[in-house]
């Protein structure tokens, strides 16, 4: 049967703003969305307790793609993710932080892979700037494609930053990354599907994730519907004194981390299988009816046996130097 043009619609694409006391770049942020190559997006910036002075730069935004939800406290990250998720009307989410830059086809990019590909999520590369907006790095990637040569073409400073009419892609599964792996670029280089995110209103502890909740929302989308990296450079993460990596050094493709946050990392790790497989034993009878007996106890398994040994060689390694 023959479906007429005129009924056949681009997909919505709904992009939330986790937003806590971040006036400095939001701006930029918002401007960098508004110049998008793709139109159909709405912009859903959740206030997540900001004080007086960094609430009233949000007032000053007058946008019909915009919508502002303002919470009374500061609840965390996933939290105020969740709250911006209810009023989303789009088929597919990106949940971007305030102080990052997203490129002219952003959206294009990974809507165009979601299309093509079955996955939960789509993670893309970056390229890094300071607090000061310059240039720090044109391309950080993870370390999980095939082919790490390129060569490289010069191109003028206005035109770095294009989106490459080819790029690699590596489609993850459990095996390639087990749960509770991280491999990703942080939580603005993603597009997730809306109907996959359906599995974070059973997450038992919310509240615990003000920061890092991409690790959790990341994760548990990966284990229901696996995920894709793509080359394609379509954002940047910026560095300052207030990001939650706490990233002390960052030289070439080498991050520095502080040990407190490397501590950090090992306990989120621990939690979020624990709670994970607290989640799935809660809610046995509706997860065999959502995902069939058979897949569920093969993603518990998963969960259970998630062992990794590059993880286990660095939580003795942290430990053994204290």
């Amino acid at each position: 049967m023959k479906v007429p043009l005129n009924q056949v619609f681009e997909p919505k694409v709904s992009i939330i703003i986790t937003y806590f006391n971040l006036s400095k770049y939001i701006e930029a942020c918002i401007e960098s969305i508004l110049s998008q190559t793709y139109a159909n997006f709405e912009i859903i910036i959740v206030n997540d307790g900001s004080d007086e002075e960094n609430s009233r730069v949000l007032n000053n935004i007058k946008n019909d793609k915009i919508k502002i939800v303002n919470l009374k406290e500061n609840t965390g990250q996933f939290n105020a993710f969740l709250e911006g998720l209810k009023i989303a009307s789009g088929e597919f989410i990106s949940m971007v932080d305030a102080d990052d830059i997203l490129l002219p086809d952003y959206l294009k990019t990974l809507l165009y892979v979601h299309l093509n590909y079955n996955a939960s999520f789509v993670s893309s590369s970056s390229g890094e700037i300071n607090q000061n907006g310059e240039i720090t790095s044109l391309n950080y990637v993870s370390n999980n494609f095939k082919n790490t040569s390129k060569s490289v073409k010069y191109k003028n400073i206005g035109e770095i930053f294009n989106t490459e009419d080819e790029f690699e892609i590596s489609i993850l599964d459990l095996k390639k990354s087990p749960f509770g792996l991280w491999s990703w670029r942080a939580s603005t280089s993603a597009m997730m599907r809306k109907s996959a995110l359906n599995i974070l209103k059973y997450y038992p502890d919310i509240k615990y994730w003000k920061t890092g909740a991409d690790k959790v929302i990341f994760s548990l989308l990966h284990l229901i519907g696996g995920s894709i990296n793509i080359s394609a450079v379509l954002w940047l993460y910026r560095m300052h004194d207030s990001n939650n990596s706490d990233t002390s050094l960052t030289t070439g493709n080498k991050k520095y981390l502080k040990e407190s946050y490397i501590k950090k990392l090992i306990f989120w790790n621990l939690k979020l299988r624990i709670d994970t497989i607290k989640m799935f034993l809660k809610n046995r009878k509706e997860f065999i009816e959502i995902f069939s007996k058979t897949k569920y106890y093969e993603m518990l398994f998963n969960i259970i046996f998630c062992i990794n040994k590059k993880v286990c060689a660095k939580i003795i390694k942290t430990f053994a130097h204290n």
